[in-house]
């Protein structure tokens, strides 16, 4: 009887250091609180991080190549302004020549 007092004393011993053991092995609860608050700030930087994407995208592209291309252009047609209006002075002075010959050649011939 000996035998099986003491087994069934010995059992309900281990269950309770069992017990014990699993109980201890729980986390650290100063770790449990940063990995929340890392958990936290992770999910903040996400947020942050998605925010700046769609604010990068909504970016205009950079246009600085065609603008450079436009103003050599712009400066092309200015050039070519520039000669057509040295021609107009020149056909308006050729105009004005034209015309007072041709006023001097009707004072020279009347028609009658």
């Amino acid at each position: 009887m000996k035998l099986s007092a003491l087994t069934s004393l010995a059992r309900p011993v281990v269950l309770c250091l069992a017990c014990l053991s699993f109980s201890s092995c729980g986390d650290d609860p100063e770790l449990v609180r940063k990995k929340h608050e890392q958990e936290a700030e992770i999910r903040q930087l996400s947020g942050d991080l998605k925010i700046l994407q769609e604010k990068i995208s909504q970016i205009p592209p950079d246009r600085s190549v065609e603008i450079a291309e436009l103003k050599k252009k712009a400066e092309g047609q200015q050039a070519q302004i520039a000669s057509l209006e040295q021609e107009i002075d020149g056909l308006q002075k050729q105009k004005a020549q034209i015309e007072k010959d041709h006023e001097a050649y009707r004072h020279k011939y009347i028609v009658r």
